[in-house]
């Protein structure tokens, strides 16, 4: 019989999830997931093989697969529900995998493919994968308009015209209005050029299930690659949506042989419960979310804070954005933020906004119960010590208190429900 102590391994898991419950977690990219969620992931597929190639879920290496098969086939029928898309694949392990994939179907060597760069806040999939010698593709910037914090169309038209990328792929880190999908979409037709319209959803996943961000897809996508934790609250892993078998069969075959085998089975239960979540309070999750970013947006830039884009109402997504050059070196305030229990990240910014700020995200905070009236105290606290008016000491009793105030709250809620 196998024996093992892990009690100290159980000692740090509690400290840790002591911690983050008392904190203000701001990351833009974490989340959690709902306790149903959370009760789907321990389950008897974390053991199992389900391999398939190509998009036929009934095609697979291993026996045993009878009721994996059923199962995945519900959880590909939710997820073609709830984003509209005619093909679905779930086996990407990241958003990373989800949106390389395509590039290692579709591009072949020599291709350019033009994304965000870094200070747009861009995931750079061909930038990274330029690092591997076997790739050889190009990396080129999409044109940035940094006043209007989106995509310069004209001039991403015309670097299209020029240098026919095979890829352009839309979305990044630092997401704070819809990208315009359908006007590149016309202008990439009306090119000619045989480019494919990549978006990667990964930080507004979730406000696109709740209908309240952008539908890229219907605007003339070719397919949508994402992670699926950040806004949508599932367990972590990736996923790409296409309407278009040319291009899911593809690449399935990039994702299955070629960059995974086993596609860990134990998160589709899981995943199969976010989408159902979202298909019946994704409107009002995602409400929540944007309401509460632009809350505390407004609330900072009202105590002195300087947030991008204020000119534009802040943002519509999740995400806030602070330039911080009039405030100091951000990694440095990102630690002393983390030394009064807000957690947040350091980021790369374009134009007058950099070249560096703070990313903040208000998808965990609205998930543990806060909302856009509790935002106006996050900011006094934020701007506090941002702004070094208020020590370590005195920013952690009141994010703890709020912490308190927002269980107690969700706790009545409960009850009166």
């Amino acid at each position: 019989m196998i024996t093992s102590d892990s009690s100290s391994m159980k000692a740090l898991l509690k400290k840790h999830a002591r911690w983050r419950d008392q904190c203000w977690n701001l990351i833009a990219s974490e989340n959690v997931t709902s306790r149903e969620v959370a009760a789907l992931l321990a389950n008897d597929l974390s053991h199992r093989y389900g391999d398939y190639e190509g998009i036929d879920l009934d095609s697979r290496k291993y026996l045993g697969n009878q009721f994996i098969v059923e199962l995945e086939k519900s959880c590909h029928a939710a997820a073609r529900t709830l984003f509209g898309a005619e093909h679905v694949d779930l086996r990407p392990l990241s958003g990373h995998i989800a949106g390389i994939a395509p590039l290692l179907a579709l591009a072949s060597p020599g291709d350019a493919i033009l994304e965000f760069n870094q200070e747009c806040g861009g995931h750079r999939l061909a930038g990274k994968m330029v690092n591997c010698p076997l790739v050889q593709i190009r990396s080129l910037p999409v044109p940035f308009d940094a006043e209007q914090f989106n995509v310069d169309v004209p001039q991403t038209l015309a670097v299209i015209e020029k240098e026919k990328p095979r890829f352009v792929i839309l979305g990044c880190s630092t997401f704070l209005f819809p990208h315009p999908v359908a006007e590149l979409r016309r202008g990439i037709s009306a090119l000619g050029t045989a480019t494919y319209l990549q978006y990667d959803a990964s930080h507004v996943l979730g406000l696109i299930a709740g209908k309240r961000f952008q539908d890229p897809l219907a605007e003339g996508a070719d397919l949508v690659t994402s992670s699926t934790h950040k806004t949508f609250g599932g367990p972590q892993g990736g996923l790409v949506l296409a309407n278009s078998a040319a291009i899911a069969e593809p690449v399935g075959r990039a994702l299955q042989p070629g960059l995974l085998s086993n596609h860990h089975l134990h998160r589709l239960p899981a995943l199969y419960q976010t989408f159902q979540e979202w298909s019946t309070e994704g409107t009002a999750e995602a409400e929540r979310i944007i309401a509460a970013s632009r809350a505390l947006g407004a609330a900072l830039n009202h105590c002195g804070v300087p947030v991008v884009a204020s000119h534009l109402g802040f943002t519509a997504s999740h995400t806030i954005l602070i330039s911080t050059p009039q405030l100091g070196p951000a990694k440095e305030l990102a630690r002393e933020m983390e030394a009064a229990d807000i957690i947040a990240g350091a980021c790369r910014l374009p134009g007058k906004w950099g070249p560096e700020g703070l990313r903040l995200g208000t998808q965990e905070a609205v998930r543990r119960g806060m909302s856009g009236e509790d935002m106006e105290e996050v900011a006094v606290v934020l701007a506090g010590v941002l702004k070094r008016e208020m020590g370590s000491a005195s920013a952690r009793k009141r994010v703890h208190a709020l912490v308190r105030k927002v269980a107690q709250r969700r706790r009545s809620q409960t009850k009166q429900g």
